[in-house]
C-alpha cells in the first residue's frame, strides 16, 4: 500500500450498506493457457462508486504565440497580428507605437496558429491547429473571413509566406502537403512533398524564379517546385543531412535563408544551385557552413538591400551582410544588442520621428508579450511589452505524488509555464517557464522533472523560492543523445532511471541512469532496439521497463510490438526481453502491484505479471486499440484498490477479483494522486481542450487496512469462498469480523448467518456459498 492507516473493525454493518459500493464489472470471458482473462461488458460509469469530482478551474494563464507579422491595422495606423494560443484561439492586433490592444477576434474552431503572414494586397493570413483552417483578415474592411480547411485532413498549417498576386503558400501536417490560396482561384494542393515524412514545416518563395522551397521533418528535405513546370527537386545538400528538420525557410535578396533543428542551425543555400554559401564570422574571423540561430528565420531585406537581421544564441541580433556572405553581431552603445528571446515576427515600419525611412519591429520570445524596435541609422535599441490578452493554457501533464508536498503541479503544453494548485488553501501560483513537463519524481521533498524539447532534468527544491534558471536547475539534458521527452522517471537506490522518447526522425529511446550520490549520469541507447521507454517499475533488485515501438515525431514504427525488459539495478545490466502481449503498441503503464506482482498496462490491456517466472497470470481488456506511447497511469490507492487511467477513462481495479469498473470516460488526462488519498486529472471541462484541473475523491473507506486473503477464513478455518470486496471498502473478511472479543461461540455464528443472510440477498455470494460460511463459522474455535 502507497501508506497504511490503522485498521478499523466493525461488528454488525447494515444490511443495506453491503451492496451499496458494488462495481460495475467486466464479464469473465474463456481463460488463456496460464492466464485468467476479462472482456469489457461496458464502459458506463456506477454511480455507487464514482466518489466525488470537483472542477477546480484553470491552473495557468499566460501568452503563447508561435508567429506574427507586422502591417496596417483597421484603424489606419501600424499593427501586429499575433495568435495566442488557448482552446479557443483569437488573432490579437495590437499597435506597436502606442503598445495598446486594438482588438482580439476569435478563430473559430482553432488552438492556436503556426503561420501568420501578409499578402501582397495587404491580408493578413492565419493558419491554424488542430483545425488546419486559412483565415485572411483584411485590415481595411475589418472582415475575417474562414476559408475552411487547406487540404483535407491536415490539422495543421504551418509556415504561411506570401506570393504572387495576393496569394499565400504554406505547409502541413501530417501528411506533408504543400498548398496555396489566392483570392482569385482558392486553394490549390500541391500533393505530398515526402512520401514518408510527415511535415512540411517551412515554405520559401522565390519571386525571381517562380518557385517555392519545402522544408521537410522529421527527417530534414528541401524541396523546389517549379510553379510554372510543376517539376520537383530534392536541393537539400548533403552536409545537411543529419538534421531532423528544415524548421524555416526564407527567400531574402537572392539567397535561400534555411534554419536546421536540431541545433537549431543556420545555413545559407543558392536557390538555383542548392550549393551552401561559406559564411564569415566577422568576431572571429573563421569561414563556417553553419552559424546558431534561435529566430523563427529571419527579417524581411532591410532598407540597405544587403542586410538581412535575426537572432541568435543568448538572444542576440545579428546582421548577415549579403554581399560578403559575414555576419555581424549588432552593437549598440558599445555592446551586443540583446533582445527579450528568440524573434518570431519582423517587420520594417516607417520610423517614427522621420516616415522616409524604416526601422526594424519584431516580436522576442513566444510566452511575454515581448518586442524591440532598432534603427540601424540611429544605432538604437528600444525593448518592450505588447498588451496581447493571456488566455488559460492547455496543460499536458501533472503531478502530484504520495510521497509530494502537497502540492499538484500542473505543466503548461508549450508555454512550459507551471501552476501549483495548493488544495489545503485552494489557491493557485504560478511560475514561468520550467519547460514542457513530461516526466516527475519525487526523492528527499525535491521533485525531479523530465522536460521537452531538450530532453533535460530539473532539480526542484520546493522550500526555496522559485527563481527562474535557479531553482529549478538544469541537471543535465539529453539532445545530443537524440533523446527530447525524459517520459518516466523513477528513484530506485540512490538513482534516478529515466525512460525516453527519441528526438525527431529518429528511432530508439534510452534509460539514462542518474547517480545522486556523483552527480553523474549514463544513457543507455536502443535497450530494447528502435523503440521508445515509457513506462518503469521496481520490485525487489529488479527494474521493469515496458517499451513501446513507437520512434519520435515524424516516424513510422520498425518494431512490431511493445516489450518488457529487466534490469539489474546492482550490475547496471539488462538481464531479459519479452512480449508480454502479443502485438501491442505500447506498454505506457507498469506498477509494484499489491500483490507482489508487475501490474501493466499495454494498450488497453491489463495485464499482471508474475515477476520470478515473467509469465502473466492475468489480463483484463479494458478497452480495445491504444493509447499512444505515454498515455497510461497506474497508482495504488490507501483503499487498497489500483486505479488508472488511459484513452480518457478513469477506472479502479479490485485487487481481488480484478474486476474493472470505469468512473469517468471522456475529456481527460494523465492521472496522479496526493498524500490525502485524492486524485487528480487534466480535463476539458464545457470545452475541447485539456486546460482544466480535476479532483476525484474516491468512496470513503469504512474497512482501512482490509483483510486481503484469497479465500475468506473463520478463525483458522478456510471456508473455501473467494473473498471479495462487499461495501464501504470492507472485505467478506472484514465483515466476518473472526478478530473480535466475541462474548462466546454462539454469538460469532449468528453474526456470520446475519452476514452471510445479507450478502446473499445484495448478489455477493450464492446460497451454496452462504453454507461454506456459516459451516467454517461453526467448526472454527472463534468465541470458545
Amino acid at each position: 500500500m502507497a501508506f497504511s492507516r490503522p485498521r478499523f473493525l466493525r461488528h454488525g454493518v447494515t444490511a443495506g450498506a453491503i451492496g451499496s459500493a458494488l462495481c460495475l464489472v467486466m464479464a469473465m470471458s474463456t481463460p488463456g493457457a496460464g492466464a485468467s482473462a476479462h472482456s469489457p461488458e461496458s464502459n458506463a460509469a456506477d454511480s455507487t462508486t464514482a466518489g466525488t469530482f470537483t472542477d477546480l478551474g484553470h491552473t495557468v494563464t499566460a501568452l503563447t504565440i508561435m508567429e506574427g507579422a507586422f502591417t496596417t491595422g483597421p484603424h489606419g495606423g501600424d499593427a501586429v497580428y499575433a495568435v495566442v494560443a488557448s482552446e479557443q484561439a483569437k488573432l490579437n492586433i495590437a499597435d506597436p507605437r502606442t503598445r495598446e490592444l486594438i482588438k482580439t477576434i476569435p478563430l473559430p474552431g482553432a488552438s492556436g496558429a503556426w503561420g501568420v503572414t501578409v499578402a501582397t494586397d495587404g491580408s493578413v493570413y492565419v493558419g491554424t491547429y488542430y483545425n488546419g483552417h486559412l483565415f485572411r483578415y483584411e485590415p481595411d474592411a475589418d472582415r475575417l473571413t474562414d476559408l475552411g480547411q487547406a487540404v483535407s485532413g491536415e490539422g495543421y498549417l504551418y509556415s504561411l509566406v506570401p506570393g504572387p498576386d495576393g496569394s499565400v503558400f504554406g505547409g502541413t501536417y501530417p501528411n506533408a502537403h504543400l498548398f496555396s490560396y489566392s483570392p482569385a482561384g482558392g486553394f490549390t494542393d500541391y500533393g505530398r512533398m515526402d512520401p514518408e515524412e510527415d511535415y512540411v514545416r517551412s515554405v520559401a518563395y522565390d519571386a525571381d524564379h517562380d518557385t517555392v522551397f519545402a522544408g521537410i521533418g522529421a527527417r530534414a528535405g528541401l524541396v523546389r517546385v517549379d510553379l510554372d513546370t510543376g517539376e520537383r527537386h530534392d536541393v537539400l545538400p548533403a552536409a545537411l543531412d543529419g538534421y531532423a528538420e528544415v524548421y524555416d525557410l526564407d527567400y531574402v535578396g537572392g539567397k535561400l535563408f534555411v534554419k536546421l533543428h536540431p541545433g537549431p542551425d543556420l545555413a545559407v543555400l543558392d536557390p538555383v544551385t542548392g550549393e551552401m554559401q561559406d559564411i564569415t564570422v566577422a568576431a572571429t574571423g573563421e569561414t563556417v557552413p553553419t552559424v546558431p540561430i534561435v529566430s523563427r528565420g529571419t527579417a524581411p531585406l532591410a532598407p540597405d538591400a544587403s542586410s538581412v537581421y535575426y537572432t541568435a544564441q543568448d538572444s542576440k541580433l545579428m546582421r548577415y551582410d549579403l554581399p560578403t556572405n559575414t555576419i555581424h553581431d549588432v552593437m549598440v552603445d558599445g555592446e551586443p544588442a540583446v533582445v527579450d528571446g528568440a524573434g518570431i515576427g519582423f517587420g520594417w515600419l516607417p520610423a517614427s520621428d522621420d516616415p522616409s525611412r524604416s526601422v526594424l519591429y519584431a516580436l522576442s520570445g513566444n510566452y511575454e508579450g515581448r518586442a524591440f524596435t532598432y534603427d540601424p541609422q540611429a544605432g538604437t535599441l528600444e525593448r518592450y511589452t505588447l498588451p496581447f490578452a493571456g488566455v488559460p493554457t492547455d496543460l499536458s501533464h501533472l503531478h502530484a505524488g504520495p510521497d509530494g508536498d502537497g502540492k499538484v503541479y500542473t505543466s503548461a503544453y508549450i508555454n512550459g509555464d507551471v501552476g501549483v494548485y495548493d488544495p489545503a488553501t485552494g489557491e493557485v501560483t504560478q511560475h514561468r517557464r520550467l519547460g514542457q513537463a513530461e516526466g516527475w519524481a519525487w526523492r528527499d521533498g525535491r521533485l525531479y522533472v523530465g522536460t521537452y524539447p531538450a530532453g533535460r532534468l530539473m532539480e526542484y527544491d520546493p522550500t526555496m523560492p522559485w527563481e527562474e534558471d535557479v531553482n529549478p536547475q538544469v541537471l543535465f539534458e539529453l539532445q545530443d543523445e537524440e533523446q527530447n521527452r525524459p517520459t518516466a522517471l523513477l528513484d530506485v537506490a540512490d538513482k534516478l532511471y529515466i525512460g525516453t522518447t527519441p528526438g525527431y526522425g529518429e528511432h530508439g529511446g534510452a534509460l539514462t541512469v542518474y547517480d545522486f550520490t556523483t552527480g553523474t549520469h549514463q544513457v543507455h541507447r536502443h535497450v530494447v532496439q528502435d523503440q521508445t521507454i515509457s513506462s518503469l517499475a521496481a520490485i525487489g533488485g529488479t527494474l521493469f521497463g515496458g517499451s513501446s515501438v513507437a520512434g519520435g515525431g515524424g516516424t513510422d514504427p520498425i518494431a512490431t510490438e511493445a516489450k518488457i525488459f529487466t534490469w539489474d539495478v546492482e550490475t547496471g545490466r539488462k538481464t531479459d526481453e519479452f512480449a508480454p502481449i502479443a502485438g501491442a503498441y505500447s506498454i505506457n503503464a507498469l506498477l509494484a502491484g499489491p500483490d507482489g506482482n508487475l501490474w501493466g498496462l499495454a494498450d488497453g490491456t491489463l495485464f499482471i505479471l508474475d515477476p520470478e517466472t515473467l509469465e502473466v497470470v492475468h489480463q483484463t481488456t479494458i478497452f480495445d486499440g491504444n493509447a499512444g506511447e505515454t498515455d497510461g497511469d497506474l497508482i495504488l490507492h490507501p483503499d487498497e484498490h489500483v486505479y488508472g487511467h488511459s484513452a480518457a477513462r478513469l477506472f479502479r481495479i479490485d485487487q481481488l477479483d480484478k474486476q474493472v469498473s470505469i468512473l469517468h470516460e471522456g475529456g481527460t488526462r494523465r492521472l496522479t494522486l496526493d498524500p490525502r488519498g485524492d486524485f487528480y486529472l487534466l480535463h476539458t471541462g464545457d470545452g475541447t481542450n485539456t486546460n482544466r484541473l480535476l479532483q476525484y475523491r474516491p468512496p470513503q473507506d469504512s474497512c482501512t487496512d482490509s483483510d486481503l486473503r484469497d479465500r475468506v477464513y473463520a478463525g483458522d478455518v478456510d471456508s473455501g469462498v473467494p473473498n471479495r470486496y462487499a461495501a464501504d471498502g470492507c472485505t467478506i473478511n472484514d465483515l466476518i469480523d473472526d478478530d473480535r472479543d466475541w462474548a462466546d461461540h454462539g454469538a460469532f455464528v449468528r453474526a456470520v448467518e446475519a452476514v452471510a443472510d445479507q450478502l446473499v440477498a445484495d448478489d455477493v455470494i450464492t446460497d451454496h456459498q452462504r453454507g461454506q460460511l456459516v459451516r467454517a463459522a461453526g467448526t472454527s474455535d472463534v468465541g470458545r
